[in-house]
C-alpha cells in the first residue's frame, strides 16, 4: 500500500488473540489486545494528535505551512503524534514533559524537531499541564491543543478505534472492555460506542493503586500515562463500571510475562491493563471475550528492568 505521508497511515491495528499467555495462567477467557502500539509513531496517540491538528485547521485556529507554535503537556506519546503532524504540515512545537518521564521519549522528542520543557514533577502528577499553562500566558500566540480538554480526543476513537474493534469482533461478543485513564480519551471514545452495541458489556477502568480517580485522590506514582493529577474534562465517568488499581511491580512483572508468552513488546502502562485484564478474566463467566489496549511498546522504559530482568527465565508465572 503506498500512502502520500506517514500520518494517512494511522489506524487500522491489528487485534492479538493471547492463547498462551491464557493457556499459562489456566484462564477460562479469552483475552485480546489490539496492537495500538503499532500505529506510526507508536502509540494510540498518534490517532488523537492528528485529530485535534485537523479540528484545529477546521476551526482556523492553524494554517498549514505557517510556522506556528503548537504547545501541548504530554508523556511523551501524544507527544510524537503531534511531531509528526507537525513535521508534515508546517508547525512548530513546544512539548511540557514531566521530569521523571521516559528520558528515552525525551532524546526521541528533539530529534522529530520539538522544543522540550520539563515540569517539576514535585509539584504533582499535572505537572506538564500547569507549566503548559504558564507557557501559554506568556505566549499567548501559541496554540495549546489540550487533549484533557479537547473534544477532538474521545471524538478520534468514537470515529475510526471503535469502529475498528465492531468489525473485529462482528461475530463474538465482547463481555469486558479494560483500559487506563490518562485524558480518558479513548476509554470514553470506545467505552461508549462499545456500550451502545453491547449493553451488558462491562467498562474497566486502569489506574496506580496509589490514586483513586473516582475519590479525585492523587498521589505520585511510576506507572507513566496513568492518573494524570485531574479527572479530565473529556473523561465520561458514567461509562465505567469499575477501577481497577495495578502496583507498578505487577506491571513490570506483566510485562516480561507477555514478552515470554506471547512475543509482544509492551509497555508498562500496557502492562497495568493486562494485570486488571486477567485480574477480570478470573472472575467472568469461562469462554467470556475481554479486550485491552496496548499502548506503546517497552523500548522507551527499559530503565525499569534490572540485569536480572533481561536474563532469559528468572521468572516464573505466578
Amino acid at each position: 500500500m503506498i500512502y502520500d505521508s506517514i500520518l494517512a497511515a494511522i489506524g487500522k491495528t491489528p487485534v492479538i488473540k493471547l492463547s498462551r499467555l491464557t493457556h499459562a495462567l489456566k484462564l477460562g477467557c479469552n483475552i485480546f489486545i489490539k496492537l495500538e502500539s503499532l500505529n506510526p509513531g507508536g502509540s494510540h496517540k498518534a490517532r488523537i494528535a492528528l485529530n485535534m491538528v485537523h479540528e484545529a485547521e477546521n476551526k482556523g485556529v492553524l494554517k498549514r505551512g505557517s510556522g506556528q507554535t503548537i504547545i501541548e503537556p504530554s508523556g511523551g506519546n501524544t507527544g510524537i503524534g503531534l511531531a509528526m503532524a507537525a513535521a508534515i504540515y508546517g508547525y512548530k512545537l513546544v512539548l511540557v514533559i514531566p521530569d521523571n518521564y521516559s528520558k528515552e521519549k525525551q532524546r526521541l522528542l528533539k530529534m522529530y524537531g520539538a522544543e522540550i520543557v520539563l515540569s517539576d514533577s514535585r509539584l504533582g502528577n499535572n505537572s506538564h499541564g500547569e507549566k503548559a499553562m504558564e507557557l501559554v500566558l506568556e505566549n499567548p500566540e501559541w496554540v495549546m491543543l489540550n487533549q484533557q480538554r479537547n473534544p477532538a480526543n474521545p471524538d478520534m476513537h468514537r470515529k475510526t478505534t471503535v469502529r475498528e474493534i465492531l468489525s473485529d469482533f462482528s461475530e463474538q461478543e465482547l463481555a469486558c472492555f479494560i483500559a487506563g485513564i490518562g485524558t480518558g480519551g479513548h476509554i470514553t471514545g470506545i467505552g461508549e460506542i462499545l456500550r451502545e452495541s453491547y449493553p451488558n458489556i462491562k467498562i474497566i477502568g486502569v489506574e496506580p493503586e496509589e490514586c483513586s480517580l473516582l475519590e479525585n485522590k492523587f498521589n505520585a506514582h511510576d506507572i507513566q500515562g496513568l492518573s494524570v493529577g485531574v479527572i479530565p474534562d473529556v473523561l465520561n465517568t458514567c461509562i465505567i463500571d469499575q477501577m481497577y488499581p495495578v502496583a507498578k511491580s505487577q506491571a513490570v512483572d506483566m510485562v516480561q510475562k507477555i514478552l515470554k508468552y506471547e512475543g509482544i513488546s509492551v509497555g508498562i502502562s500496557t502492562g497495568a491493563n493486562l494485570v486488571a485484564t486477567v485480574g477480570m478474566a478470573k472472575e467472568l463467566v469461562s469462554g467470556s471475550n475481554l479486550l485491552t489496549i496496548a499502548y506503546d511498546s517497552i523500548e522507551s522504559y527499559l530503565s525499569y528492568f534490572d540485569d536480572s530482568a533481561v536474563r532469559e527465565n528468572e521468572f516464573a508465572l505466578q
